[in-house]
């Protein structure tokens, strides 16, 4: 049996990619063909100039939700959110119809298996695109921004959403700037100097705070979910935190693929022998979309558009 190697300090981009790149082409191409044809026969929705995006942000959104991109700050939608393939209009859709529904959020609460501690509905505070304060963790110029965060049954919730990013999660920009993240570099200044995220490397993620000069920086791999564990202790306080990641199980970056154990395992594996008092969950879009109470008109929307009920055919099948 072959052994899957379970640890960040195993793996470099380089490797992760040798083991995903093939399987990924194969899913991508199936992914771009199925939301070409999507628009084709939605074509009062699709962009001119590209056949898998809609022509407006409204028309990327399931019908009679097009207010829901009121919920996104100005000037905070991903360059590429008019795509089918918009992780960020997914969640929006999806997580956003449910919050104006029901802002008790009591559906997080459960779709997240949290304790109820309310005798009775309140509304609970939710954001899309929530950005830290500069000096939260000395960031600048680029602040921490999460997809969604919420206050529910007394703990701050921290959700990074993901659908078809090629490499999971985001590495860091140290080559753009004055670091090197391969190995017998170091880091950039900028990064070097922001304790919490240090600390949170640490504490948090196991991994040494020295760098290797023979291994490349480990967190530059997992520094997306680095900086999502320092964001999430920043916004609790002294309240329970929770990290979640929502993952479509069908692309490789997040299952077993090869030696590659998917970065949900690898991240539980990591998190949980490590970390004290925050809460990892990794969730496949697949399973969460069992418990969401959708309208019928968003569930006929992402059945159609992507394939997340049973009776659809996934694109990668």
């Amino acid at each position: 049996m072959r052994h899957i190697a379970g640890s960040l300090t195993d793996w470099s981009p380089e490797r992760i990619d040798g083991e995903c790149s093939a399987a990924y082409a194969r899913y991508e191409r199936a992914l771009k063909a199925h939301y070409v044809a999507y628009f084709a026969r939605n074509c009062h929705l699709r962009c001119r100039r590209q056949p898998y995006s809609a022509a407006t942000i409204a028309a990327a959104l399931p019908p009679g939700w097009e207010h829901l991109q009121r919920l996104i700050p100005v000037g905070a939608f991903h360059r590429y959110a008019r795509s089918g393939r918009s992780s960020q209009l997914l969640a929006l859709a999806l997580l956003g119809s449910c919050s104006v529904e029901d802002p008790s959020l009591a559906w997080l609460s459960d779709a997240l298996d949290l304790p109820s501690r309310r005798k009775r509905p309140e509304i609970s505070p939710f954001a899309f695109e929530f950005s830290l304060m500069p000096d939260e963790l000395n960031e600048k110029p680029r602040v921490t921004t999460m997809d969604y965060i919420a206050r529910v049954s007394g703990v701050t919730v921290v959700i990074e959403s993901k659908w078809s990013e090629r490499g999971g999660l985001g590495r860091c920009s140290c080559l753009r700037d004055d670091g090197n993240p391969n190995p017998g570099g170091s880091c950039a200044s900028r990064v070097e100097a922001r304790p919490a995220y240090w600390k949170t490397v640490s504490n948090d993620f196991g991994l040494p705070v020295r760098r290797d000069p023979l291994r490349p920086c480990s967190l530059s791999l997992a520094y997306q979910a680095v900086r999502n564990v320092a964001a999430a202790r920043v916004l609790s306080g002294q309240r329970p935190a929770l990290f979640v990641l929502l993952f479509d199980e069908n692309n490789p970056y997040f299952c077993r693929t090869g030696d590659w154990p998917g970065w949900p395992n690898l991240l539980r594996s990591t998190l949980g022998q490590n970390s004290s008092g925050l809460i990892f969950k990794a969730v496949s879009w697949q399973r969460l979309i069992r418990t969401l109470p959708l309208s019928k008109a968003v569930r006929h929307w992402v059945a159609e558009k992507h394939c997340l009920f049973s009776d659809h055919v996934s694109p990668s099948e």
